[in-house]
């Protein structure tokens, strides 16, 4: 698999980038686009830098913290979307207390986001910029135009077969495993998507299940939060409808994993198509 320098190097700016302006109250695209390309980098570290590699720990230890911090205010952002597609008159008073306190949790996390975000900029950005440059070093050690697999290998194999053969020898699935599987499909598709040759079939099925189940786990966060926002009996008909649509997002979610584990990942694995 080659790995080009451009897309290696790209999610590293668009971080620094992110980090440095960031501002209060900050928007949705800004929230997801900090998210996004945290993991994007931290995907990369793992694929090209040895886990004990210092400049990796340094790097992580920065940008983890922010990364987590934007989740938090990425899932209330995209819980109140969904609360919102359970309006109707019998539910509007339910679902109006629901974003309200979506609201306020929203709020919040942005406030710690910003302070995280504060805290960490500098070391961040000099961290990223630093591996950066290592990323560069290590490209022109190789033949121009690509990291091949003599430098995305790690002691254990090509990265992104790593990944599949960790993703075929998943356990069975279940509410409490789902999720983490979730979390290790996104970061091969990172990988495949940084490659010169990606196979987009594969990128492109990674994508679907990943949005599926992060649809499930969203509407199973928005059940707990419900849970304890609204009232059991004057606020039933609500918490049913987000039981009703949880339960369906979560077959589906094990349907399509099932399939893509099973069928799919199986077949690549033996003959890489």
């Amino acid at each position: 698999m080659e790995l080009e320098l451009a897309n290696l190097q790209k999610p590293v700016r668009i971080l620094r980038r992110s980090l440095k302006s960031l501002t209060r109250d900050p928007p949705m695209e800004a929230v997801h686009s900090l998210r996004i390309h945290a993991r994007r980098v931290e995907a990369i570290a793992a694929a090209l830098m040895p886990g004990d590699s210092k400049l990796t720990r340094r790097l992580l230890k920065t940008i983890r913290p922010v990364r987590k911090a934007a989740g938090q205010v990425r899932d209330m952002d995209v819980l109140a979307g969904n609360a919102r597609t359970l309006a109707t008159n019998r539910r509007s008073r339910s679902v109006a207390s629901l974003l309200d306190y979506l609201s306020s949790k929203r709020e919040e996390s942005a406030r710690e986001l910003l302070d995280t975000v504060a805290g960490q900029r500098d070391d961040a950005r000099r961290a990223l910029k630093q591996f950066s440059r290592q990323i560069a070093k290590r490209f022109h050690q190789n033949k121009p135009g690509a990291i091949t697999e003599a430098t995305a290998n790690g002691p254990g194999g090509d990265a992104a077969m790593r990944l599949i053969d960790e993703l075929i020898r998943w356990p069975e699935f279940n509410a409490e495993n789902l999720h983490a599987f979730r979390i290790k499909v996104k970061e091969l598709r990172y990988l495949l998507q940084l490659a010169k040759d990606a196979n987009h079939e594969l990128v492109d099925l990674l994508g679907k299940v990943k949005e599926q189940i992060g649809d499930w786990h969203d509407w199973q966060q928005l059940a707990e939060i419900a849970e304890k926002a609204l009232n059991p009996k004057r606020d039933l008909a609500t918490l049913k409808k987000i039981d009703e649509v949880e339960k369906k997002k979560f077959a589906q979610a094990l349907a399509a994993a099932h399939e893509m584990k099973t069928q799919y990942l199986s077949r690549y694995a033996e003959t890489g198509v």
